[in-house]
Parts: C-alpha cells; structure tokens; sequence
C-alpha cells in the first residue's frame, strides 16, 4: 500500500478532489482514519443543501458537535468520515448520471415509486440507504427504471 507523507497534505478540501483522493479502497480507509477537515464538510454541505442540522442526523452527531469540529478545525473521522465519504461519492455519481447538480439535487427529492414512494433524500441517513439510492442511480444510469 503506498504511503503518505501527512494527513494535511492528503485531506482533501472539497468533494471534486475526495473523488481523486480516495480512488481504492485502500485510500478510504486511510482517509477514514485519518480524518475529514471542515473545508471539505462544508464542500459537501454546500452541495447537497445540507444544514448542519440534517447533516448532523446523517452522520450520527449532535448539531454542537458539527459546530464544535469547525470552531476548532477539527477532521471529522471514523464513522462520521465513512458517512461523509459515502455521501460524497454518492453526490459525484448522481452529478455524473443526472448531467448536473441541480437535476440530482431535484431527483434526491422526489418521490420515488421504486422507494416505496420516499424521497431518496430519506434514505441518506444510513449506510444501507445511501447503498440503495446508489444503487437506483445505476439502474438510471443504465436505462433500467424501476
């Protein structure tokens, strides 16, 4: 596995370079334990939406303990930064498939007949959510509807 020469210079500071800094498996786990600064929750707060209230519920914090982590500059890890990377992975593979931010976006937040009727922007709050909605994402993104 290679090797790296500090976790500052390997965190990425948006969702475009996680996209690129995570690209094995290998590379997430390291990023995982290595941590998830601010700059980059905040990238992906920015894109999907997110206030640091519905953020906080999806990766399982408190709203104070989000806060807290940006007043201090503190990198998000374990669970949380797993979530963090799910949720951004899941945003470049929507982006990617609808064309644009602003039809993923409009999609995450329709109903969806194939989710029992749910907004994929519910499921979000789970590992296997995130899993599902990724995978209905394939499905679109290889013609098959549901």
């Amino acid at each position: 596995m290679g090797s790296y020469t500090s976790d500052k210079e390997n965190n990425p500071q948006s969702v475009a370079e996680a996209a690129v800094a995570y690209d094995t498996p290998f590379k997430k786990i390291h990023l995982s334990r290595s941590g998830l600064n601010s700059a980059f929750v905040n990238d992906l707060m920015s894109k999907y939406g997110f206030s640091k209230a519905e953020l906080a519920r999806l990766i399982d914090v408190s709203p104070k303990t989000i806060e807290r982590h940006f007043q201090a500059d503190k990198t998000f890890t374990g669970l949380q930064a797993e979530r963090l990377l799910l949720l951004a992975e899941l945003y470049q593979q929507g982006s990617s498939v609808f064309g644009s931010q602003v039809k993923f976006l409009k999609w995450l937040n329709h109903e969806i007949a194939a989710l029992e009727g749910s907004k994929p922007r519910s499921w979000l709050d789970t590992h296997h959510g995130i899993q599902i909605i990724s995978d209905e994402i394939g499905r679109i993104q290889h013609g098959i509807f549901s």
